[in-house]
Order: C-alpha cells, then structure tokens, then sequence
C-alpha cells in the first residue's frame, strides 16, 4: 500500500519564479516570513481566483493576508508569532495552526473554523467554549489552567501540558476522541467516564498512571479504538492484548488536506474491524 504523497511546500520571496507559483498543483502549501514583491503577490491572488489557498506565514509574510484576494481564498492557514489582535483573519479559514504568538482566540468566534491546533503562545482558551463550529482541537505547551474543553468539541488533544486529571474536558460531552501525550503530571483519568461519547482514546508518556487501575477502568468505557504507553513495551502489550481494542488513527492536523476535502464526519469501519469515527 503506497503512502500518500509529501504535501509541496513553495517558498515566497522577491526571487520565487511566477511560473512556480502559477503552475503549482491544488495543495500546494505556500509559505512567507518576509514581506514579497508586488508581482509574487499578484501572482497568488490570480491563482487565488480559481482554488482555495493553504499559507504558512510569518513575521512580514503577515502582510500577503491584506491582499483581500488571497484571504478570500485561505481556508487553511499556519501563522508563527501572530498577534491575532493586530490581524484581519480570513473569513472563510477552516484550519488553523497557531506557533507562539498571542492575542484573544474570540477573534476566531465568527469564522468557520473546523479545526485548530495550538503550539505554546499567551492564549486562553475560554474563547472557544462558544464557537459553533470547531470541533478538533490541539493544544501543546500550554499551562493547564488556560484549558477548556467546549460542548461542541469532537475531538481534543493535549501535548505537554502539565494536568493532574482531566476534570478540564468533563463539559466536553460530545467528545468521541481524546489524547494526552507527554502529559507526564497526569495522575488521575476517572472523569473519561462523564464522556458519553467517548470511543477513541490515546494516553502517551503518562507514566504516573498506575497500570492495573488504567486497564480496569479502560473496560468500562465503550471505547472502540486505544493508543497507550504508560510504562514500557511490556505493559503496553499487556494493555492492548487485555483490552483487544482497535489501533488508534492519527490526530487530525490543519495541514492534512483530507481535513478540508472531507464533506462530512461520518463513522466508518476501520480494516481491524473497529470502528473509526472520524473520517479524514
């Protein structure tokens, strides 16, 4: 089975050849950290007349966002050191990465946003409790007291982040997939059981859960899919042999292109015959 093909990458300065630009394939990703030339950028808004557009910008290539045009066209977009405060973002983004950075995420409340995935940065969460239409998100390196996890969510992660339980994710009801990785504070998983929804789960690098107590109250959750490691090959062996659980599927990022071409999330079955329930 051949692997999906490297997303293409094309970066933006005065020097960049039009003809690149003009000709990349649907997907291309375009990324800017400096401020281009006149015709680099008309370049981008002509092709932004006919496809949607994916940018990974920063510092000057900020600026490529106040070419109406082009953001008209980005549905999925990175931004490194971002104030969003200071930002027009675009009003059809379904995907967004934020790397550092800060300013209110309630800049992001009266856009379609799908998907957003959060990488250190001053930002606080609280925000999002009221967006109507994010249903995964991200976060890493954060502190855990700027977490929340909204009635709407689907899906979210925690990387890096030093929680001692997941009482933050108890409002989040229709959760169907949680993940915690590096967490390596996390004591105490009993408020999974307020998740109605739940059925994909991944505990990585938790290594304060205690093994027994995990796989006995793992069997009482309707989960259908697990990704564990919390003390070694030889446990985690035993976890998955015990609990005879699907393989989990990667995490959804905004730089996966099958996030946007997706029309719909519906449950499907997985090749191990357990049930995925995103479908990306």
């Amino acid at each position: 089975m051949s692997e999906a093909a490297p997303i293409r990458s094309i970066e933006l300065h005065d020097a960049t050849p039009l003809r690149s630009i003009i000709d990349a394939p649907e997907g291309t990703r375009f990324a800017a950290a400096s401020t281009v030339a006149r015709a680099v950028c008309d370049a981008l808004a002509e092709i932004a007349r006919t496809r949607r557009l994916t940018l990974q910008l920063s510092f000057g290539g900020l600026a490529l966002l106040r070419n109406e045009r082009i953001a008209a066209a980005v549905e999925s977009l990175a931004l490194g050191g971002a104030q969003l405060d200071d930002l027009t973002l675009p009003p059809h983004l379904r995907a967004l990465r934020l790397n550092g950075g800060g300013g209110s995420l309630g800049a992001l409340l009266a856009l379609p946003l799908e998907i957003l995935a959060i990488d250190r940065g001053s930002y606080d969460t609280a925000p999002l409790l009221a967006h109507p239409t994010l249903a995964t998100l991200s976060v890493a390196n954060l502190p855990a007291d700027v977490l929340r996890v909204g009635p709407h969510l689907r899906a979210f992660r925690a990387i890096g982040v030093p929680l001692r339980s997941l009482e933050c994710v108890r409002s989040g009801t229709a959760l169907e997939r949680l993940e915690c990785s590096r967490c390596d504070a996390l004591e105490s998983i009993e408020a999974l059981a307020a998740l109605p929804m739940l059925r994909e789960l991944a505990l990585e690098g938790c290594w304060r859960l205690d093994l027994q107590a995990t796989i006995a109250f793992l069997r009482t959750l309707p989960l259908h899919a697990l990704r564990i490691d919390i003390g070694g090959r030889r446990k985690n062996v035993e976890v998955d042999k015990r609990l005879g659980l699907a393989r989990l599927t990667p995490f959804p990022t905004p730089e996966d292109e099958r996030v946007l071409l997706t029309t719909g999330n519906e449950a499907v079955e997985t090749p191990a015959g357990g049930r995925n329930c995103w479908q990306w």
